[in-house]
C-alpha cells in the first residue's frame, strides 16, 4: 500500500463519524472506571490498558498521514 493511500485511509477512519462515537463511548465508559471509587486495581488497569490502546490506534493514524507529508516534501525537493 502506498503511503498515500495509507494516509487517505488513517484520514478517513480517524474522522468518521462512527469512529468518533464509538471511541468516545469508550473512552467515557473507562473514565468512569477512573471514577468509581470501588473500582478494583485489576479494573482500573484494565481501563488504562484500553485508554492507551486506543491512543495508539490514533497515533497510528497520525503516523500514517505524517508519513505521506514527509514522502511527499522529500518528493518536491527531488
Amino acid at each position: 500500500m502506498t503511503t498515500k493511500a495509507k494516509a487517505d485511509r488513517a484520514k478517513k477512519l480517524i474522522s468518521s463519524a462512527a469512529f468518533k462515537e464509538f471511541y468516545q463511548e469508550v473512552i467515557d465508559a473507562q473514565v468512569a472506571v477512573f471514577s468509581n471509587p470501588i473500582a478494583k486495581p485489576d479494573e482500573i488497569s484494565e481501563a488504562h490498558a484500553m485508554i492507551r490502546a486506543l491512543r495508539k490506534i490514533v497515533d497510528q493514524a497520525g503516523k500514517a498521514q505524517m508519513a505521506h507529508k514527509m514522502a511527499e516534501r522529500k518528493a518536491a525537493k527531488s
